[in-house]
């Protein structure tokens, strides 16, 4: 039973506002316990000259060598096999933690994954000594945050008119992208200025408030709302008609489909060029998240021992720049699109290039550099341009068969196997050496295997209706009221179970439904 509060304000966007902070918090533990556990692991640097090298603009930490810190040896392969962990449980739930959401209550799967995930950051510092414990922690946390985003996506769909969806999801989303960015801040300040586990403590806290305060106050309905603003419920009641038509529409369909006993092109799938396009754009996309998520820190403490704020601020920076170009860039593509400039097919290709290209080829010299500003400068660029390129792959499965994005979607999400294969390349490359030479390999593979990403979506990709999607589909959607494409999308994904979330950092389109997550 929700309790009634902010009345003042539509409720709407009291929940989507308490969105953007659910995900603005649970989003940012695998930043700080990544940042946290390279803070505490103990290990023989060849680069390490027993001082840091940020100069004066942190000095260092002063919780070193007080009760306030702490000394873990686990060796350097163990520490990013955490991360190996909560991938791993973040690819495993992805099928029944969407299966999930529809079956229970949205509200009530949202806040509790959340709850659950809160509580084991803040175990965390207690078990730091129990190994085994803290892999099973981060898989039940990656488990959990695999189910938080399509729960998320479906507690704003039950609120939200269709004409301010985009606008809404989009601002929801954006405390996914800044996570990382506030997760480094602060838990490098945490770590330096107050106790190793004073973050850890301080984010967990947060989200048990947060999923206390989202349990309490929100209502999971308009219709189960008693004191919804007279302007909201209005506005709600008339999208309740209009989705009423389209669900009607959206059942001919596909009970046309399903008399036809028409069945879902799996082979075409997995045959399909384009589709394999959205995979290698994926695979390669998580392999680059994981190293900026769960690896950079290592290595600015491994090549350059930087102080944790110092390092914490470095990481966090870039993706503030990515957050500005990602809006930017849905702009942009979106008025190529929209006023036929560019064929759908080129503006993804060029969304892809422009994005993950120059990222691409700027942590290719990354692989060529020592000097940490350089490094920074490079990553700033890199990561920002990275923007871009949500216009691309990630929404591309509803250009090649709407009414199978769902599968389509499922098919890319297993690209998370890229953010596995980066850690286990990290521990085996760098886990023991920790030496420059190690890390600059690791960053040319990245690169390269990113601009080979490129080249091939780039050649492969298609932004048009593939031949075996079903032609009655099409014709059926053809046959209503001339929607937009955008339109077209939004009435096909609100028919397709949202089985599948999408990755930490995450993806969406202008009907705001996530197809990534990551990004996640």
């Amino acid at each position: 039973m929700a309790v009634t509060c902010c009345t003042c304000m539509p409720h709407r966007y009291f929940i989507v506002m308490l969105c953007f902070f659910g995900m603005l918090i649970s989003v940012g533990y695998r930043s700080n316990f990544a940042l946290v556990i390279t803070h505490i692991n103990a290990f023989a640097s060849p680069n390490d000259t027993g001082s840091s090298t940020d100069g004066s603009l942190f000095p260092n930490c002063t919780t070193e060598g007080t009760s306030r810190d702490r000394v873990t040896h686990w060796d350097g392969s163990t520490v990013f096999l955490f991360s190996t962990s909560y991938f791993v449980g973040q690819l495993v739930a992805s099928i029944p933690g969407g299966a999930m959401v529809q079956k229970f209550s949205a509200k009530w799967v949202f806040g509790l994954t959340v709850l659950i995930s809160s509580v084991l950051q803040m175990l965390a510092p207690l078990a730091s000594e129990i190994t085994w414990l803290i892999f099973v922690f981060r898989v039940v946390q990656g488990g959990v945050e695999a189910i938080t985003v399509p729960s998320m996506n479906a507690v704003i769909s039950a609120w939200t008119p269709k004409a301010e969806r985009a606008r809404l999801i989009n601002f929801a989303y954006a405390g996914v992208y800044l996570s990382p960015a506030l997760a480094n801040f602060s838990t490098g300040a945490c770590l330096c200025y107050v106790s190793w586990d004073s973050s850890m403590y301080m984010y967990g806290g947060a989200g048990v408030v947060w999923t206390i305060i989202f349990l309490l106050f929100v209502y999971p309905t308009p219709l189960s709302h008693p004191k919804v603003l007279d302007v909201e419920e209005q506005l709600l009641q008339q999208q309740a008609i209009q989705a009423s038509s389209t669900n009607v529409k959206v059942l001919r369909i596909f009970i046309s489909i399903f008399l036809q006993n028409l069945k879902v092109p799996w082979k075409s799938f997995f045959t399909s060029l384009p589709v394999l396009a959205i995979w290698v754009g994926a695979f390669c996309r998580n392999f680059i998240f994981a190293m900026l998520i769960t690896e950079i820190q290592q290595y600015y403490k491994d090549v350059y021992s930087l102080s944790s704020a110092m390092n914490g601020l470095l990481n966090g920076l870039p993706h503030i720049f990515m957050g500005i170009f990602m809006i930017f860039g849905s702009f942009i593509f979106d008025f190529l699109a929209k006023n036929n400039i560019l064929s759908m097919t080129k503006v993804r290709k060029l969304a892809q290039g422009s994005g993950f290209g120059i990222q691409g080829a700027c942590i290719l010299a990354i692989g060529f550099l020592d000097n940490h500003i350089h490094v920074f400068v490079l990553f700033c660029v890199g990561v920002a341009f990275s923007g871009f390129a949500i216009s691309g792959y990630q929404t591309n499965p509803l250009d090649l068969a709407p009414q199978y994005a769902g599968p389509l979607t499922g098919i890319s999400r297993t690209g998370m196997l890229g953010s596995i294969i980066s850690t286990v390349l990290a521990s085996r490359l760098t886990g023991s050496t920790h030496s420059l030479k190690d890390w600059q390999i690791l960053f040319i593979i990245g690169g390269s295997l990113h601009l080979a990403g490129v080249v091939f979506y780039s050649i492969f990709a298609s932004g048009s209706l593939q031949p075996w999607a079903k032609p009655e589909f099409q014709q059926s959607v053809e046959a209503g009221d001339e929607e937009s494409s955008d339109e077209r999308s939004a009435l096909v994904k609100q028919s397709v179970p949202e089985f599948i979330p999408s990755p930490t950092y995450g993806a969406f389109s202008n009907d705001a439904t996530c197809t990534s997550i990551q990004s996640r």
